[in-house]
Formats: C-alpha cells, sequence, structure tokens
C-alpha cells in the first residue's frame, strides 16, 4: 500500500508508529491553532483598546490588551528574551510529543491533552512573531485575573487532560523483590 492510500511516511513507519492513530490528535491541536488565531484576529478586528463589552454577564467580558510578557505579563519589559523562552518552551513541547510518539503514550488523554497544548501554544508563539506582543480579550469580572485568551484556556484544558491521564494510570509497584 502506498502512502498516497494512507500508510505512513516511511521514517515513522519504520518507528512502528501507528500513522492512523495520529489523525485525532493531530486534528485537535490543528483546531486549537485555528480556534486561537481566528479568536484573535476577530478580536483585533471588533474591538477597542480600553472598552470592554459585556460576553458572558457577570462573568466574562471582553477587553483588548496586548502583553509582550509571559503569564501575568511576567517579563514584559523584556519581550525578546520571552520570545526566546516561548520558542524554547515551544521546541520541548514538539520533542515530548515526538518521543512520546515513539516510545508510545500512556493513554489518549496525555496524547490529545498534548497535541492541544502544542496547538494552543503555537498561536501565542505566533502571535509574538507577527506582533511582537500576544493578544489576549478574555477577562474575568468577578475578580481580578489577567486578561487571556483561547489559547491560554487550551493550554489549560491540555494541561488538565495530561493531570487526568497522569492519575487515572495505575500506581506504580514500588516494592522490590527480595
Amino acid at each position: 500500500m502506498s502512502q498516497e492510500e494512507g500508510q505512513s511516511p516511511p521514517d515513522l513507519q519504520k518507528q512502528g508508529v501507528d500513522w492512523q492513530a495520529q489523525r485525532g490528535p493531530i486534528i485537535a491541536g490543528i483546531l486549537s491553532l485555528a480556534l486561537d488565531l481566528a479568536s484573535k484576529t476577530w478580536a483585533r478586528q471588533a474591538l477597542r483598546v480600553a472598552e470592554t463589552q459585556p460576553f458572558l454577564p457577570p462573568f466574562i467580558r471582553l477587553s483588548l490588551v496586548t502583553n509582550t510578557g509571559a503569564a501575568f505579563s511576567f517579563g514584559s519589559d523584556n519581550g525578546l528574551m520571552v520570545l526566546i523562552v516561548a520558542t524554547i518552551v515551544f521546541m520541548l513541547l514538539i520533542f515530548w510529543y515526538h518521543r512520546r510518539l515513539k516510545r508510545g503514550f500512556e493513554s489518549r488523554l496525555e496524547q490529545y491533552g498534548l497535541a492541544i497544548v502544542i496547538g494552543a501554544a503555537l498561536g501565542n508563539l505566533l502571535d509574538r512573531y507577527l506582533y511582537g506582543r500576544v493578544t489576549d480579550f478574555l477577562e474575568f469580572t468577578f475578580i481580578k485575573f489577567p486578561v487571556f485568551n483561547v489559547a491560554d484556556i487550551l493550554i489549560d484544558v491540555g494541561i488538565g487532560l495530561i493531570i487526568l491521564s497522569t492519575l487515572r494510570q495505575p500506581p506504580l509497584d514500588r516494592t522490590s523483590p527480595e
């Protein structure tokens, strides 16, 4: 069967990777990226800085801001350093996925979670490369919390899936034979 008929690329096939099983997680990662990019594009076009609009009252409002820093504006005075660190973290996520792909994921939850994190992280990274800052536009109204975006939500969802996957694993047998 040729690659055009659905077989895996030769290098992944040699490693024993089931290419067909990768479609779901890859689609999840691509959808995460697409949702984030589309929402940020909409926010930049429809919202104005320093103006707020109700979204899901009384929980969330729309408030367009940009952030050159990382989470909670950490490093906002050094955008280049944040860009470098974000790029390295993204490359480490890709390495982690590739390594787990070769060795086997603990579960589909872990695999989907990591794919979602990668897609969403790429959305924020592209913002940094294209605009020099990340576009944020979702703000809680009931607590003081930094403004965030769809990628931030999806990264949290992906991490939650990875944690859930870990918690669902049977405990390691730490007893040693006597």
